[in-house]
């Protein structure tokens, strides 16, 4: 008000025809929409009915991915591999990485040494290294594009690569790809779910690769004692196991070794016994007693040795065994639209009786994430509400105001949808910006309406006042605020990928909401005030 007062001394009225031809279309915009209250809300339901199909039709995310200017890849070779193979074998992925004009550096690391593989290393494995890549700042494709190339150059060497397009992604704290988590007491049981499992998560499409953890070559021998028989030669089960553990698991400690300051236990373990096969367990003899009598009974006697599938640890959540199932997706693919499509296929699964079936991992994370931000807003809502009904003094006019966040999040919706982008984290927040934001122009509109009804306009012409007079500050509160989103929603610079959502929420939420409030809100103030008797003024008069 002050610099106001200084610098608006003298003002001239200048007639702007196009905006007065503009008031004018809109006001007859806003009678026929006054008069047809029903249609526009039909519509308006619509459009927020599509947005919500249109968005998650986009799929889920944690936190957008960006383009960094390096990418990581490892090179794990087969088992018996030695340091040399692994050396020759990463000259040629690089050779053929320098194909990529995108790549300028590549450096690799081995045995948690960095250095480049001129340099000398020693480490007692050397069936993997990691490469470290460099890119061109200046690039025109995206590192999605350079790790598909790099996959299609590399498909037909005798190793296994894993690209990963960014080393500023969050796989490492939230995870990667589907985790199917399997839990109940049997392990054969955990075991065929688990390849069931598999089996469904490669009839997904968009699925790359599934593993469920189990290593084929590990085979384990069990041992199941008959009680019946065991208590005949006077046994029981812990002394069957007691006596079986003496002999294949025992070992000694002899002495420690001092060297360079450190200790080193020396460990002796019997070799006859330390690769036991399941025919000599079934002829291992055990004292036992029958009738009193001092006899050896052989372990096959009293027990049954099978041989099966074992792992190479048992894991626990509560007590209860789980196995999990891992998957990782194309380059192509949203984790959100995969995992519902997994979990579809799951519901026509007939899971054991005892035991549970979890989804896990990243898509875990999305949901929480997500259920906790749509709680904040919800809650950013209500206290949005309190405030206005404490600054209107009415119940009524608040609640009219609120119809203008809908409209925000139809419009936001929208955005993602035509610009491609998932609903994730960041984009959660543009919504929660557009809760408090969206509601100004609705409150400037709704406050001027009470006001031209207290000096005697009726309810229509009152709201046709309001819409024509505070049309231009609705417009420039909204074009202000949509121009400085402006250069964040284009996502120029690194690491600018991540906060780009927020900014095309809030532009495509203002813009909807704006347009649209001049109709809905004048249509749900029309449903929901009754005209006064002492109304008086029917027209609008000149301006």
């Amino acid at each position: 008000p002050t610099m106001a007062s200084a610098m608006l001394k003298k003002t001239n009225k200048e007639e702007k025809h196009s905006f007065e031809k503009f008031k004018k279309v809109y006001e007859k915009l806003l009678r026929s929409s006054l008069k047809h209250r029903a249609i526009v809300m039909i519509i308006v339901a619509v459009l927020l009915v599509i947005s919500i199909f249109g968005g998650l039709s986009m799929g889920t995310a944690f936190i957008p991915e960006m383009d960094a200017p390096q990418m990581s890849m490892s090179i794990q070779m087969p088992k018996g591999s030695g340091l040399k193979d692994t050396r020759n074998m990463t000259d040629t992925v690089i050779d053929r990485l320098l194909e990529i004009e995108e790549i300028e550096t590549i450096g690799a690391f081995h045995s948690g040494a960095m250095g480049m593989l001129g340099g000398g290393t020693s480490g007692t494995d050397g069936n993997s290294i990691s490469l470290y890549l460099l890119l061109n700042e200046d690039k025109n494709i995206s590192n999605d594009d350079i790790k598909s190339r790099i996959i299609a150059l590399t498909d037909d060497l005798d190793c296994t690569i894993t690209v990963s397009s960014s080393n500023m992604d969050m796989s490492t704290l939230v995870g990667s790809g589907i985790k199917v988590v399997i839990k109940g007491r049997d392990i054969d049981t955990l075991h065929h779910i688990a390849s069931d499992m598999v089996e469904l998560l490669e009839e997904t499409e968009g699925v790359a690769q599934a593993n469920d953890g189990i290593e084929e070559n590990l085979t384990e021998i069990r041992i199941q004692v008959d009680k019946e028989k065991a208590m005949e030669n006077g046994l029981t089960v812990a002394q069957v196991f007691s006596h079986i553990n003496s002999i294949i698991g025992k070992e000694k400690t002899s002495t420690i070794l001092s060297a360079e300051n450190k200790d080193y236990p020396v460990i002796i373990f019997d070799k006859k016994h330390k690769n036991i096969s399941k025919d000599e367990l079934e002829t291992l003899a055990i004292k036992a007693k029958n009738n009193k009598e001092e006899v050896e009974v052989s372990i096959g006697d009293i027990a049954t040795i099978t041989e099966a599938q074992g792992l190479s640890s048992i894991r626990r959540d509560s007590q209860e065994r789980y196995v999990s199932v891992t998957a990782d997706l194309d380059v192509d693919y949203n984790i959100g639209i995969v995992s519902r499509d997994f979990e579809k296929k799951l519901k026509d699964y007939q899971v054991p009786d005892g035991y549970k079936i979890e989804i896990s991992g990243e898509r875990q994370m999305i949901n929480e994430s997500l259920r906790d931000l749509a709680q904040m807003i919800l809650l950013a809502i209500v206290l949005i509400y309190l405030i206005m009904v404490a600054q209107f003094q009415s119940l009524l006019s608040p609640f009219i105001i609120l119809f203008t966040i809908p409209l925000a999040f139809t419009g936001g919706l929208l955005a993602l949808f035509i610009t491609g982008n998932e609903i994730s984290l960041i984009a959660m927040l543009g919504f929660l910006v557009l809760s408090g934001v969206v509601v100004n122009n609705g409150i400037v509109f709704v406050d001027y309406t009470n006001q031209l009804r207290e000096k005697g306009y009726n309810k229509t012409e009152a709201l046709v006042l309001a819409g024509k007079t505070r049309m231009r500050p609705i417009f420039m509160t909204a074009i202000t605020t949509i121009f400085g989103l402006s250069t964040l929603s284009v996502g120029v610079g690194t690491g600018a990928e991540i906060i780009q959502p927020l900014a095309i929420v809030s532009i495509g939420g203002l813009t909807y909401a704006t347009i649209l409030t001049l109709f809905v809100v004048p249509v749900m103030y029309h449903l929901l005030n009754r005209n006064n008797p002492e109304d008086v003024l029917t027209t609008v008069p000149n301006e």
